[in-house]
């Protein structure tokens, strides 16, 4: 966990510094392109200064009030992002074709070419480093983070490309289209950021709309259905959710007829229910309950 955090507060404080230089450089060098970059950046900081909140809230695991914990805050989080994200690229979008429309932009190519490659290197690094990193500490959090790290080096690296073209055109007959490079561009960065919201959004709606994982259901009943041949089982019902980086199970279970049968015993039913799903207690939310009236099954 507190890997976690120093990973999330690193990548916020490197994002705001991209988002401020984007901005600045955007400006003076007129270029649209590069002013929705270091806009893009600075909304990703403050989604990352969220995460770092909620990656702290999460530590904690429940309060008087969270009784359950607060991991439902991981996925609310990230769909923010995602909102977020996709709201951008509209925006981008619009500004790009209205750009087209009216002829282009004259840009600063020099200082544009600079700023894209510097941070075509800074944003690739960093997005290797943190991909490397998290291979250790194993966080959703960090994983779905780091996807703004490798959008926005895929923005810097097409800057990087299109102002290099559009310069050398500016050397040619065909100069007249350098201005209409930039908000092409912007177009064509608005479009290929909606992959990564829907790889946001995806998971994280399903989440949040308790939409049962269906690998993890399976993997459920399959546990189950070994239970019921070794032991006097009738029937079960279970019921799953992922609500971020937990998986809840609930497994009740109708007994036949027990003689004799100790709590010991019931406890090492459930110590086998949770070897055969194979998790670990801090990645499970596991509730097993056993009855002998069918009408505690539900």
């Amino acid at each position: 966990m507190a890997q976690e955090t120093r990973l999330l507060k690193q990548s916020a404080l490197m994002m705001l510094m991209v988002a401020v230089v984007g901005i600045v450089v955007g400006v003076w060098t007129g270029s649209e392109a590069i002013l929705f970059d270091g806009m893009f950046s600075l909304i990703a900081t403050l989604i990352k200064l969220l995460m770092v909140l909620t990656a702290r809230l999460i530590k904690k695991e429940y309060s008087r009030r969270f009784q359950f914990g607060f991991w439902h805050l991981e996925p609310m989080v990230l769909t923010t992002e995602g909102v977020f994200i996709g709201v951008i690229a509209l925006y981008a979008l619009l500004n790009g074709v209205q750009g087209l429309l009216q002829g282009g932009t004259s840009v600063e190519f020099g200082g544009a070419i600079l700023y894209a490659l510097l941070f075509t290197f800074i944003n690739f690094s960093y997005y290797f480093y943190v991909k490397k990193r998290n291979q250790r500490v194993q966080s959703t959090l960090v994983s779905f983070d780091n996807i703004s790290w490798f959008v926005d080096a895929l923005l810097a690296l097409g800057l990087l490309i299109s102002f290099t073209v559009a310069f050398l055109l500016t050397k040619t007959d065909y100069a007249w289209l350098a201005p209409y490079v930039d908000p092409a561009l912007l177009v064509v960065i608005a479009l290929a950021m909606l992959p990564s919201v829907a790889k946001i959004l995806r998971p994280s709606l399903k989440d949040m709309l308790r939409v049962a994982p269906i690998e993890l259901n399976a993997l459920v009943e399959k546990t189950m259905d070994m239970m019921v041949g070794k032991h006097n089982i009738i029937d079960y019902h279970s019921y799953c959710q992922n609500d971020g980086r937990i998986s809840i199970v609930e497994i009740n279970i109708l007994m036949g007829v027990l003689e004799g049968i100790k709590l010991e015993e019931l406890d090492a039913m459930r110590e086998e229910i949770q070897s055969g799903l194979g998790m670990d207690t801090e990645d499970l939310w596991l509730t097993v309950s056993f009855t002998r009236d069918r009408k505690w099954l539900n």
